[in-house]
């Protein structure tokens, strides 16, 4: 397809995997203005005899630079302008920087170029308002209404100082040092570690059942697949336990006493229902949550085609550079992890793309949904979002209108996917 504009002629192929190649025609005044611009540039720069910095005539300073410099000058910024324009032109989403390649650039001729870029897929949802998706319902049992009680035992036992070898169930005063090589990772300061298996790391309890206070003992711990720092997922680290105290539990009688010393209740049925009303609260806080997941899940399954690479690859990038940060927040270095981990950028990359590649799905079944939905969103909620996450820093006219684009992509998604739980509940 072509359009051509007095000042513009392109024409677009489009290549599968949501590729576009662009073929630019410009007249040759274009480049005669770009060499201009591009002489007074260089011109400021060179000290030739007899003229001020920039006060060179063009001719001169084309012979002292010659023709190549500067028609690559020119080009440099003449081409991302007229490729620009020839986007604008055609109404295209770009997702990744364009490879071009210069045809014709020379005086008194029309300026050639082709340019070849990921664009934004097109998506069809079909009929999203046929989505349907069962809402989840947790029943709350008296075994659970057990559990919160011993609980609230728990928290107000008491702890007997004891002068034998840890248990399973003890409370140990202690100090305990989580270090990969020379850094520490957590830890140096007393606290409390109750030995419950089901609650701390696997392999920390059986390292400590035996000891006794003034005990210290060094020993490889590998943390677990759903480490809250995800970073650290499967890592082995050295740990160093400093036993300063061994104490055991008494739990107090499960009576009316013991709701009046909780605070929630007169008598011990009183306090198991305000236990179970409050487990009742949280199992629907996490069915509505669940049913939230399940209806953005069946949403991205809608999306059957493959995304462009350079959408999959720009996730991976914003993925790993939040990564490094938390990183930092640790003290620890990116290089360093990959190190300790045995990884490589290209294997994380590797091991994250399926689950970027579904992000990127779901973002493109939102923006589909918002469209079909004409969704938008009010400006003033923008620049209260834009406010919120510039924290109060002075931002650049260009750094301002990046963040505000991305604010109105980020309200827009949220407007659509409540739009997604409505019509999924067979409320739309």
């Amino acid at each position: 397809m072509t359009t051509a504009t007095p000042e513009l002629s392109v024409f677009v192929e489009r290549k599968p995997g949501w590729i576009v190649e662009l073929t630019v025609e410009a007249p040759p005044e274009n480049l005669d203005r770009a060499l201009g611009e591009a002489s007074q540039k260089l011109g400021a720069r060179l000290r030739i005899p007899g003229f001020r910095p920039g006060k060179a005539p063009a001719v001169l300073v084309e012979r002292v630079v010659g023709w190549e410099a500067l028609r690559n000058a020119a080009a440099e910024e003449l081409i991302p302008r007229l490729y620009a324009r020839a986007v604008e032109q055609e109404e295209l989403d770009p997702v990744g920087d364009p490879s071009v390649t210069v045809g014709t650039l020379e005086r008194g001729q029309p300026v050639k170029f082709s340019a070849e870029v990921a664009v934004r897929p097109v998506v069809d949802l079909g009929d999203h308002l046929s989505l349907r998706v069962d809402p989840r319902h947790t029943e709350v049992t008296e075994a659970d209404v057990d559990s919160a009680v011993e609980g609230v035992r728990r928290a107000l036992s008491d702890l007997v100082e004891v002068s034998r070898p840890a248990q399973a169930g003890d409370v140990l005063r202690c100090v305990l040092v989580m270090r990969r090589g020379e850094e520490v990772l957590s830890g140096g300061e007393e606290r409390d570690l109750e030995l419950d298996r089901e609650r701390l790391i696997a392999g920390l309890v059986d390292a400590l059942i035996g000891l006794e206070a003034g005990a210290e003992r060094r020993f490889p711990l590998t943390l677990p697949a759903d480490y809250q720092q995800e970073e650290l997922r499967g890592v082995t680290v050295e740990a160093e336990a400093r036993i300063l105290a061994v104490r055991e539990r008494t739990l107090p009688p499960l009576d009316d006493e013991l709701a009046k010393r909780d605070g929630n209740g007169q008598t011990i049925d009183e306090m198991r229902a305000h236990y179970r009303s409050r487990l009742v609260e949280a199992a629907a806080h996490d069915d509505e949550e669940g049913f939230h997941s399940d209806v953005l899940k069946a949403l991205r399954e809608r999306v059957k085609i493959d995304v462009p690479a350079a959408m999959v690859e720009r996730e991976l990038d914003r993925e790993l550079a939040s990564m490094e940060m938390r990183l930092a927040e640790l003290g620890l270095r990116f290089d360093r992890y990959l190190e300790y981990t045995g990884g490589s950028i290209e294997k994380l990359r590797q091991e994250r793309r399926p689950a970027a590649a579904d992000s990127v799905r779901l973002e493109l079944a939102l923006d589909a949904l918002a469209r079909a939905e004409q969704l938008e969103v009010d400006e003033l909620q923008v620049e209260r979002e834009v406010e919120k996450i510039a924290l109060g820093r002075r931002l650049s006219a260009a750094d301002r209108r990046r963040l505000r684009t991305a604010a109105r992509s980020d309200l827009v998604r949220r407007a659509a996917a409540e739009r997604a739980y409505e019509i999924a509940a067979g409320n739309g």
